[in-house]
């Protein structure tokens, strides 16, 4: 009986696990962004949109954007997962891929909005936008 009662405890952990491996190592790395396209002026009330080129290739790929932000500014990181990370003998294809990530901000604004993009050791890269 305690044996069921161990195997049912551990088939509801990993259900819990939405399919993953939770002993798996954790993949996810901060992905380059080599370039920033926001608009220099937006007009009061309209949403502000950028195009991130994040630099994948290899064993990289893109996850999501994470925003933390304010009337005044946001500060952007881009997630990825580096397929490489904690395994032994994976081979990665010596490629370099610039893809463009849109994301769009929502007003209230202050009279200008400063965007700092992440990039892991690198220096971050900055956008200012004025709102009128």
């Amino acid at each position: 009986m305690r044996t069921v009662s161990l195997g049912l405890a551990a088939l509801v952990f990993l259900a819990g696990c939405d399919g993953a491996n939770p002993f798996a190592p954790d993949q996810s790395v901060t992905l380059d962004v080599s370039k920033i396209a926001a608009p220099t002026t937006v007009a009061n009330g309209s949403p502000i949109t950028v195009v991130l080129t994040v630099t994948l290739g290899a064993c990289l790929s893109f996850d999501r954007i994470q925003v933390n932000r304010d009337a005044s500014g946001a500060y952007v990181t881009v997630w990825g997962r580096d397929g490489a990370k904690g395994r032994t003998g994976v081979a990665c294809p010596a490629i370099l891929i610039l893809e463009p990530h849109s994301y769009q901000f929502d007003p209230p604004f202050a009279n200008s909005f400063a965007i700092q993009v992440d990039r892991g050791r690198l220096p971050p890269l900055q956008a200012t936008v004025q709102v009128q």
